[in-house]
């Protein structure tokens, strides 16, 4: 009996290790900018790599975790992604966006809105609409692809090699409308263009007659955390109103790092 009931302990011991160790991957995973090799994996929780690699492929098993198949790598799946979510909706910052998105409200007259990185995907985590009655409205939770939204080329343009391709290779440049771009080419040059200006811009290319324009938000580590837009009809957000509009999110924007920043 005394073998037995050790037996056990020594199994659900083992389990829990397991269980310790998984967490600290999904940890990892959770606060990287990017996908991840065995070895940077086994490196960040001090496991061997053939451990860190038996507790990854549950992870894949499970959904929280997806390889690349060109590089091998490991980034965050659904599972992970759903968690950061929930997390995402609840940033202090989220609380004090109120009077910055207000502000470019006032500015323009169109819907402002603030987004993060979800994953593969960006997901607006606020906004305030414009009060015209013809007017774009963004819901809060919303996910939106990154290669054809404004707020998405933001972060694809602070985003590295490998990881700028890894992300691309596994989202993809699905067309959601004639004007999106879906070679790799001029999503490249749309991303030097964003370098360059300072902003990025959608020209209806996830939404038929709607433009969006936006800034990246960077946190004291200096990466963009956050994006901050504006969105309305092409109507209104004509040729020539761009460079004022772009001008108003480019100073609120600023405005609103600035105080994410303090301590």
């Amino acid at each position: 009996m005394a073998k037995i009931m050790l037996e056990n302990h020594e199994t659900a011991s083992g389990s829990v290790r397991a269980v310790e160790r998984a967490l600290q991957l999904v940890e990892v995973f959770a606060r990287s900018r990017g996908p991840l090799a065995v070895t940077e994996l086994a490196a960040e929780v001090g496991l061997p790599p053939s451990t860190v690699h038996r507790l990854v492929q549950t992870l894949v098993s499970l959904g929280y975790v997806v390889q690349y198949q060109e590089s091998k790598r490991y980034g965050v799946g659904r599972g992970i992604a759903e968690i950061n979510r929930a997390m995402l909706l609840k940033y202090e910052f989220t609380q004090f966006a109120g009077p910055h998105l207000g502000a470019l409200v006032d500015a323009t007259g169109e819907t402002a809105s603030l987004a993060a990185l979800y994953g593969t995907w960006a997901i607006y985590l606020n906004q305030v609409e414009s009060a015209a009655i013809v007017r774009v409205s963004n819901p809060i939770g919303t996910l939106v692809p990154l290669h054809c939204t404004a707020v998405g080329k933001v972060f694809l343009a602070d985003f590295r090699e490998p990881m700028l391709e890894e992300t691309l290779e596994y989202a993809g440049l699905t067309a959601l409308t004639p004007n999106t771009l879906t070679s790799r080419e001029a999503l490249q040059r749309e991303l030097e263009q964003v370098h360059a200006q300072g902003y990025a811009f959608d020209d209806e290319e996830y939404a038929q007659g709607v433009r969006c324009i936006a800034v990246g938000l960077r946190g004291s580590s200096g990466a963009v955390v956050s994006a901050l837009s504006l969105s309305g009809p092409t109507s209104r957000v004509s040729d020539e109103r761009i460079p004022a509009l772009a001008q108003a999110v480019m100073e609120i924007g600023g405005r609103f790092a600035q105080q994410m920043r303090k301590p």
